[in-house]
């Protein structure tokens, strides 16, 4: 079902009251921050192409894309260390673009913590108190409260160098949420973690969520962190949103070849479709869950853990083993059949040469519009140019 995120109401004649939502939401859920159509360039390079979406209150959303897509940038811009260049950005219905970040009810979490050196974990946290020229003891008590939150009761009097990468992320946060934000924004705070500290973290940020019950705006280039914490990504690539969605939709409906291939891993290979529930592709017939497109022309996904592999026979696409790497809790195979490898993950075990068949079932066949994403289209024009198909991004819910 079409989610109406990106497309704006019509406008009324007399002035809009700040408490009208500027974004139509299916869902009638109230929006705490809106981006409409923003735009930003430095010099030649447009970073951010009329990039529209909003953001619900007490929602985990997460900006995800490549390194240089435009989402560190949109989190600056909500933060006030940027301007657009055109476009607006509403706080609760009010333009937050002539409100200094100081200001605004947004707190930033950055990646290399920026936490002071030669202060202490107290005295770190209780920095913006103090600027506020704030009573001790509502500091103090607002200290304790934020140190067991990020679960770092008994650390007040460590130094910053005494401190595991984690425990300065959480004081980070501490630091953040003790001035009680209404949104806290994450730009890849993860990123200088070690891999199981980073898994950790993951859960540990997003039941802090909860629990504070704020919204958070985070940034990152990690797939596996988006699905993990999200209530909705938007997946981003050069300065255009590809898709919104729920980490289900995201991944089990991707909008174009980027977002499938993007967002784990993916089979995506040409096909046709010519009538509703039947597309081909691999030079067969297979029925499907989708009706036919407008164009006949489409790309199929298959996700490598929906295929299962047999004896090859004249019911499945038959091929042969050319790379198996185990990964612990699966085999990641390569099977060359025709002139298309197909990536399998299996907890079964084929060893490479060996002769396999290919089946999956119709619900694990997503059907996908031609873009210039599409594999067998991008040597055919560049990628710096494209657009998705619906401009700004198209929502899968």
């Amino acid at each position: 079902m079409l989610n109406w995120r990106h497309i704006r109401k019509p406008q009324a004649a007399e002035q809009v009251s700040p408490a009208v939502q500027h974004l139509s939401d299916s869902t009638g859920s109230s929006h705490i921050i809106e981006v409409v159509g923003v735009n930003k360039s430095f010099g030649d390079v447009h970073v951010l192409k009329d990039i529209t979406f909003y953001i619900r209150n007490n929602e985990f959303i997460t900006l995800l894309g490549p390194s240089g897509c435009g989402k560190s940038t949109t989190l600056r811009i909500l933060a006030g260390f940027e301007r657009p260049d055109s476009g607006d950005v509403f706080f609760e219905g009010r333009s937050l673009l002539d409100i200094p970040p100081y200001q605004r009810q947004l707190n930033t979490v950055f990646q290399r913590y920026a936490l002071f050196p030669h202060l202490n974990v107290y005295d770190n946290i209780a920095f913006g108190l103090n600027i506020k020229k704030m009573a001790k003891e509502e500091i103090r008590t607002r200290i304790g409260q934020a140190l067991k939150t990020v679960d770092l009761e008994g650390y007040a009097d460590r130094w910053v160098e005494q401190l595991s990468g984690g425990q300065m992320q959480r004081v980070a946060i501490a630091r953040a949420i003790v001035n009680k934000p209404q949104v806290l924004l994450l730009d890849e705070p993860l990123g200088a973690l070690d891999l199981k500290m980073r898994k950790e973290m993951q859960i540990e940020l997003k039941e802090m969520q909860r629990s504070l019950g704020i919204t958070f705006v985070y940034v990152t280039h990690d797939q596996e962190e988006a699905l993990t914490m999200s209530d909705t990504i938007i997946v981003m690539k050069e300065g255009l949103i590809q898709q919104i969605g729920t980490p289900t939709d995201i991944y089990n409906e991707p909008r174009n070849a980027f977002v499938a291939d993007f967002i784990g891993e993916s089979n995506i290979i040409p096909g046709q479709m010519t009538e509703d529930f039947v597309v081909s592709f691999a030079q067969r017939s297979f029925d499907c869950i989708d009706r036919r497109m407008p164009e006949d022309e489409v790309d199929v996904v298959i996700r490598p853990e929906d295929i299962v592999l047999t004896g090859p026979n004249d019911r499945t696409i038959n091929g042969r083993v050319v790379s198996v790497v185990f990964k612990g809790v699966h085999y990641e195979m390569l099977v060359e059949a025709g002139p298309f490898t197909w990536m399998i993950q299996s907890t079964d075990f084929f060893p490479t040469d060996a002769s396999v068949g290919l089946t999956f079932d119709p619900e694990d066949i997503h059907i996908m519009a031609k873009s210039t994403y599409s594999p067998d289209r991008q040597s055919a024009q560049p990628e710096t140019e494209s657009e998705p198909d619906d401009r700004n991004g198209g929502d899968s819910w």
